[in-house]
């Protein structure tokens, strides 16, 4: 009866912010340093995943479309550069546009607790989302998946089968993971040296473990999507996933709504790419119908 009765006032909430129609831009954005962020916290096959929400206000007062990036494997790619200031730096970002931003940890990853798996990433990715359409001053009708490499798959698997996607953004993301057909305690081992594999006695079952890889491929599940925009962006000097890749993606994707863009000269990580950077803000903010 408790949870009802919450349940419907944040119900009354979410109706008396609700903006039918997004604002062309915003008149007010706190300066960086001074928005509001908040930690959670959530289980996810009994693991603990943590995660921040940015909000581009100290004191949010509407319902925010919001971004939710989803990062990519650990150690894939050239190593992380000293000057990278990671996620935290890319959703400080979004929230200067006026947007609402999610980060977090799949398992296996930073503060988050569990192990690799890539089934499993897609599981968390589905509590995420879960907490962030429950989570006041987030439009839950505005919900915005950015995918990095491994992180975009999932969000494609996800965005397969979850209306609540408003749009999706994928950057060097693979169309399979060929790249892992290999021997499976070869891969284990070497996510064990990166750090994402922590219990010694993980998988219990290798098979299963690297069947997980098969099930999400993303050219199986992205024609499936539902959304408003999808936007698949990849770097055409790509060391780690060939750009083959990126246009398999786009053969598979609805026609319409898709967008394929090519970034010269570009590398795996993408991300500290600010040609990537420009062209995602724009992306995000044309789907979302907003000016600058």
């Amino acid at each position: 009866m408790e949870f009802s009765l919450v349940r419907t006032m944040f119900n009354k909430l979410l109706k008396a912010l609700r903006i039918n129609k997004p604002p062309a831009t915003f008149s007010h954005i706190d300066p960086a340093g001074s928005r509001r962020i908040e930690p959670f916290s959530l289980m996810s096959d009994g693991i603990m995943i943590k995660g921040k929400i940015f909000f581009p206000v100290n004191k949010p007062d509407m319902l925010y479309p919001t971004i939710i990036i989803c990062h990519g494997i650990p150690g894939s790619g050239t190593p992380r550069p000293a000057n990278d200031q990671g996620y935290e730096a890319l959703a400080e970002q979004f929230t200067s546009l006026g947007l609402a931003a999610v980060i977090f940890n799949f398992r296996g990853c930073g503060d988050s607790g569990g192990d690799f798996d890539m089934m499993g990433w897609a599981r968390d990715l589905r509590m995420v989302l879960d907490k962030i359409l429950n989570t006041p001053f987030v439009d839950p009708t505005r919900i915005v998946l950015v995918g990095f490499s491994g992180g975009g798959a999932a969000a494609i698997n996800v965005s397969a089968d979850n209306s609540n996607v408003y749009s999706l953004a994928v950057v060097g993301t693979p169309s399979s993971f060929e790249i892992f057909k290999k021997d499976v305690y070869a891969i284990i081992d070497d996510f064990k040296e990166r750090g994402i594999i922590r219990d010694p006695n993980f998988p219990k079952d290798p098979q299963k473990w690297e069947q997980g890889f098969v099930e999400i491929e993303p050219r199986k599940w992205i024609s499936y999507f539902k959304g408003k925009s999808l936007l698949i962006m990849h770097g055409d000097d790509d060391e780690l996933i060939p750009l083959e890749q990126a246009r398999e993606l786009y053969s598979h994707a609805p026609a319409g709504v898709t967008h394929l863009e090519i970034i010269p000269d570009g590398r795996h990580r993408l991300r500290l790419d600010k040609r990537c950077l420009v062209s995602l803000e724009n992306w995000c903010l044309e789907s979302l119908g907003w000016k600058r």
